[in-house]
């Protein structure tokens, strides 16, 4: 009996010692190719914000897909300004989430020019991915390309409030619009 337990014993810290490091290469591996396309880049920018009751924010995965000293500008629906640092934002959200928040893309505009390259994403914030939108507004994300990836620069986001998102952020054939009830 005493032999089995040595060998389970053996087998799970062998698989500790060898599985961790096998975990975090596919981690690497999945935040490296979030970083290889504008597409792939704003997805993610997205995925590691969004979660249901509980989520726990990961802060190292999304200071991976931003710059060094990366810039957060904000509107809020009040009109209040606020800038600061991606370290800043994120002692907003140290704390597992009270109630599902999700912050859904609807709609994405992208110039780009070379290595740079700017998004005009239009989003709704729900409480689960199919929830109707308890809000909307839009983030201009502006990112560049270098050392073989794409970085997030900076981010400034608007939230709808009087002023109505303009018709060219919110085609008309969306899905989105017509799921949340919005014009």
């Amino acid at each position: 009996m005493r032999y089995l337990i040595y060998k389970k014993l053996k087998f799970t810290l062998l698989f500790i010692t060898l599985g961790f490091p096998l975990i975090s290469l596919a981690e690497g591996a999945s935040l490296q190719k979030s970083v290889q396309s504008i597409d792939s880049i704003i997805n993610a920018y997205y995925s590691v914000i969004s979660g249901s009751k509980g989520f726990k924010y990961d802060p190292d995965s999304d200071q991976f897909l931003h710059a060094p000293n990366a810039i957060i500008t904000r509107f809020n629906e009040t009109g209040e300004f606020q800038r600061h640092t991606l370290s800043e934002e994120q002692k907003f959200l140290e704390q597992p989430y009270a109630e599902g928040f999700y912050e859904v893309e609807t709609n994405r505009v992208v110039e780009r020019y070379g290595n740079l390259a700017h998004v005009w994403s239009t989003y709704e914030m729900r409480e689960s991915p199919d929830s109707k939108a308890f809000m909307r507004g839009i983030n201009s994300i502006s990112l560049y390309f270098k050392d073989n990836r794409w970085w997030i620069a900076s981010w400034g986001t608007q939230y709808e409030g009087k002023e109505k998102i303009p018709a060219k952020y919110l085609p008309e054939n969306h899905l989105s619009n017509k799921a949340s009830g919005t014009p």
